[in-house]
């Protein structure tokens, strides 16, 4: 099952999801009308009867649906606050709330340059933008967790006690197990299921309400119906919690033991995320924040104390049999590590790192999310080929924007000058650190790898800070009054996702599922990039057909490139976003097939890759 599969399963199990907390709240609006109803009925009629038939005969059908589409509404508003209120802030807003603390490369200890480092490896290797990386200080306990809507905005979270006492491959299971949540779309259907027990303890809120503003009455004759409707909506808030949290307690528990397998096979060294687990069987994974038990569900293993019937995880025991089924039983005592970084290691080995070609980039695109020895050895090389300089600049809130500027200047010498002035008009105080670091940039192989392992440090700017930078951006591709293909795909490669972030964009709604819909936008981008790989309208269009064929898409035309310009795929992408994921892995595939029609396959491609597929909101 690949990567986009996995998303339709994904989707398939918010659905469940939903529909059986829908059902759960038809119930909870249901109790709360027949419980109204009887308060009502009962001094009403002589022949009173508790039965549901003689309550919904008796009571008014405009009554009735007063109240049931009203308890509704009020669960539905809890819902949306509490959703909207998750979604804004991000998987950043999560880390904070339990006391995180984010972790830079430049300030970073010799265990937490391990911690970050493994990060760095799994991100690179796994395909998706590399996560900001927060510490829980006042745990010493061992745990971790995923936050976040989408992998663009994902945080990793771990415990102090964690970083102390796991080795580098205890460690690194942990994290693909935590990286299996953000593959499998995890972390929007705890958002959901937040939202929705909110909702539904909202109706607890309202009866808790009633009954206190009446005990503050002075006036309470007449309000002994009142007072009881009050502790009704009490008691059937929390009786609908319970349910909901039992309901959200056995999918997350099997979602963990999925992320388990999921982490195993990224590493290939089940052993390791076992021996996690058996240190956590020792000591404990407790989670002190006072927040700890509203993100109980995020943990890597139970952060809260909870009664089992609760449990957001599934036992220990049965985690690591899962894992190593020859378990004898004996926990590991943790303590604290020695650490040699992986960074010295990875420079020491003199293997040449694998080259991915065109063909080998559409095997990796069915495989996102699977992760091998190969795949994590290639992501160690491309971190090791960095310039040290350059490694602790992507960590700097100030350098890290310098080397996205420091990409962008052109070979031209007066746009150069031009470019390198405007840098200085608007960084003066970093024109040394600017010019160290152009020195360093010593060849374009190091631009995607340089932009993945910056992206986390870019989050953490404040927008007014980004604003600035955009602006900057968009000066220096500006310089030379023609956009080149390079230029676009660093502008959609580090703006797109930071807009989003910023709130100055928005994720388009998923439409689409037939690439006949996107008919024109698809002739459109494979034209301009046939086009700008052979230089030739001739030899384009024949390129073009090929492709069309092999990919059996008929209806598509080629564009010639008088007629189209870089600036109107805005306009294109805009709708091509709006297609489902296993459309949009199509035009991807696609567009590779594009990029390799001049018969290679280099950096300056990958490149294009990666900013597609930013742009198409998938992983590669």
């Amino acid at each position: 099952m690949n990567f986009f599969e996995r998303q339709e399963r994904a989707k398939r199990k918010t659905t469940l999801l939903i529909l059986l907390f829908c059902l759960g709240t038809i119930g909870v609006c249901t109790a709360v009308s027949y419980t109204v109803g009887v308060i009502f009925a009962h001094d009403s009629f002589d022949d009173f009867s508790y039965s549901p038939v003689f309550i919904f005969q008796t009571m008014p059908l405009e009554i009735f649906l007063i109240l049931f589409f009203g308890s509704l509404t009020i669960i539905a508003a809890g819902s949306l606050i509490k959703i909207s209120q998750l979604s804004a802030n991000s998987g950043a807003f999560i880390a904070r709330s339990l006391d995180g603390r984010l972790v830079a490369k430049n300030r970073a200890d010799a265990k937490e340059a391990m911690l970050l480092n493994v990060v760095d490896e799994i991100s690179i290797a796994s395909g998706i933008p590399s996560p900001s990386v927060y510490i829980l200080e006042n745990d010493n306990t061992i745990n971790a967790f995923a936050a976040g809507i989408t992998y663009d905005d994902a945080v990793i979270g771990v415990t102090r006690g964690a970083v102390e006492f796991l080795t580098r491959d205890e460690l690194q299971g942990v994290i693909a197990h935590e990286f299996s949540h953000i593959f499998n779309g995890d972390m929007k259907l705890n958002i959901r299921s937040i939202g929705i027990l909110n909702g539904i303890l909202f109706i607890s809120l309202l009866g808790e309400i009633i009954m206190r503003s009446l005990s503050k009455s002075r006036n309470k004759k007449g309000g002994g119906g009142l007072l009881l409707i009050g502790l009704a909506l009490y008691v059937i808030g929390y009786i609908g919690l319970f349910f909901g949290n039992l309901i959200k307690a056995a999918i997350n528990r099997e979602r963990e033991y999925f992320a388990d397998a999921s982490a195993a096979q990224f590493t290939r060294y089940p052993t390791g995320l076992s021996n996690a687990l058996k240190k956590i069987g020792f000591a404990n994974s407790i989670i002190s924040s006072a927040k700890a038990d509203e993100f109980s569900h995020l943990y890597f293993s139970n952060g809260v104390k909870k009664f089992f019937s609760f449990s957001t995880h599934p036992p220990l025991e049965k985690r690591i049999l899962a894992l190593e089924p020859k378990w004898d039983g004996k926990f590991i005592v943790p303590k604290p590590i020695k650490v040699q970084t992986n960074r010295k290691k990875t420079e020491a080995k003199k293997e040449t790192p694998k080259i991915i070609t065109a063909a080998a980039l559409l095997y990796e695109i069915d495989n996102i999310g699977t992760l091998n020895a190969e795949s994590l050895q290639n992501a160690e090389h491309k971190i090791a080929q960095i310039p040290p300089a350059l490694y602790t600049a992507v960590s700097d809130k100030i350098k890290v924007q310098l080397v996205v500027f420091a990409l962008l200047l052109d070979a031209d010498k007066a746009v150069r000058k031009e470019q390198q002035n405007i840098v200085k008009d608007n960084f003066l105080e970093a024109v040394n650190d600017f010019e160290e670091i152009q020195r360093e940039i010593s060849h374009e192989d190091l631009t995607l790898t340089l932009i993945q392992l910056g992206m986390p440090t870019l989050k953490t700017l404040t927008k007014e800070d980004y604003l600035k930078f955009k602006t900057t951006v968009e000066r220096l591709i500006e310089c030379d009054k023609v956009v080149s293909w390079f230029e676009l795909n660093i502008k959609h490669l580090v703006l797109y996702p930071l807009d989003i972030l910023f709130g100055l964009q928005k994720i388009p709604n998923e439409i689409y599922s037939s690439i006949f819909a996107v008919n024109f936008e698809v002739s459109a981008l494979l034209s301009i990039i046939t086009y700008g790989q052979l230089k030739d309208e001739k030899k384009a269009l024949e390129a073009f057909e090929k492709i069309m064929h092999i990919a059996d898409v008929s209806k598509a035309r080629y564009i010639p490139f008088e007629n189209i310009s870089l600036n109107s795929l805005e306009n294109v992408f805009a709708k091509i976003r709006q297609c489902k994921p296993l459309l949009r892995k199509k035009i991807l595939e696609i567009s590779i097939y594009a990029l390799k029609s001049d018969g290679k396959f280099d950096a300056h491609d990958m490149l294009s890759v990666h900013a597609l597929s930013s742009l198409l909101h998938l992983p590669i």
